[in-house]
């Protein structure tokens, strides 16, 4: 219900991050995936969206996150819940995936790490996310407990500061993913202050600042696809405005969707499990010799539906529904 308190379509926006980051996995990266060509439609149109995707989850943590912020006397049952949302799926689901990686070889991507530890402590599949965002949830948890960003003034120091450390932070160790949390951390910041001080601002001059943002970022990024710029990555000035530019652009322009809305609902699931069912698909139908289009949607749906199946069956038992989608 929360949710229904921010006057935009979030729970579509979610559906809508799912299917991006679907497609992303099903046309995978060159060697993995659907093993298009670089040159490929479907790897171009996966490669425009790199600095919106995680971004755009991210914001919406933090979007979701500050209406219902952390204060000092919940701290502790704010890490308890934490730990059940995001810690034993993160445990159990990633050890899935480590066993069926190192018994099918091939069917989800190529790097197996030599010891199964090291899924837990570095950057393994798509379950970094998991690492980066209890990272972030914690700083953020510090910063509310401590009143440090209830001003606009705090806040502004807080998210220059997020900002400085994604332009610069680069750990060559990446333990739980510290890296990652560092570029997105100003996108969780972002959505928190959307949401806390949303009444400061008016959200026409908002949407086009916004999209102001967003196209200038997407044209350098465009220019770097065509080989016009070097590569932009996620720490970059440019990440930024696609990140935050795209955030709130569609924020305020997502409409009403049943479809999204359905897809949104069970987007942690999605995140969690699609790979298995996309690779699936992908691996039957790459031996049925399939074409590349009927791979790709037919992967996409499978990695969407499938995990909502499973969901659903996880909700039975009261332990699958916390080791496999992190519910009570």
């Amino acid at each position: 219900m929360r949710k229904n308190m921010l006057p935009y379509h979030v729970v579509e926006l979610r559906g809508l991050a799912c299917i991006l980051l679907v497609a992303y996995h099903v046309v995978g990266i060159p060697g993995s995936g659907m093993q298009v060509a670089e040159g490929s439609i479907y790897r171009y149109a996966t490669d425009s969206f790199e600095l919106i995707r995680m971004p755009l989850f991210t914001f919406i943590s933090g979007l979701v996150y500050a209406l219902n912020p952390v204060r000092a006397d919940r701290f502790k049952i704010f890490f308890i819940k934490k730990l059940r949302r995001l810690g034993f799926p993160f445990v159990v689901v990633s050890a899935l995936f480590y066993f069926l990686q190192t018994h099918a070889p091939g069917a989800n991507g190529s790097f197996v790490p030599e010891s199964m530890w090291r899924i837990y402590v570095f950057p393994y599949a798509h379950f970094w996310y998991l690492q980066a965002l209890f990272l972030i949830f914690g700083l953020a948890a510090l910063l509310d407990a401590f009143h440090a960003m209830d001003r606009p003034g705090g806040f502004v120091l807080a998210m220059a500061a997020a900002v400085a450390a994604c332009l610069t932070v680069h750990a060559d160790s990446n333990v739980l993913s510290i890296n990652e949390a560092c570029f997105l951390l100003p996108h969780f910041l972002f959505g928190v202050g959307v949401t806390r001080f949303r009444a400061l601002g008016r959200p026409q001059a908002m949407l086009s600042a916004a999209g102001t943002a967003l196209a200038v970022g997407v044209a350098l990024h465009q220019a770097s696809l065509w080989g016009y710029l070097p590569h932009f990555g996620w720490n970059s000035s440019v990440a930024l405005l696609c990140g935050m530019g795209g955030a709130v652009t569609l924020l305020h322009i997502m409409p009403s969707s049943r479809v999204f809305r359905t897809v949104g609902a069970s987007s942690y699931a999605i995140y969690l499990h699609h790979a298995l069912f996309a690779a699936g698909a992908r691996v039957v139908l790459h031996l049925m010799d399939a074409p590349d289009g009927v791979i790709f949607w037919m992967a996409l749906l499978s990695g969407l539906i499938g995990p909502m199946v499973l969901e659903t069956l996880a909700q039975m038992r009261p332990w699958t529904r916390v080791a496999l989608v992190g519910k009570a």
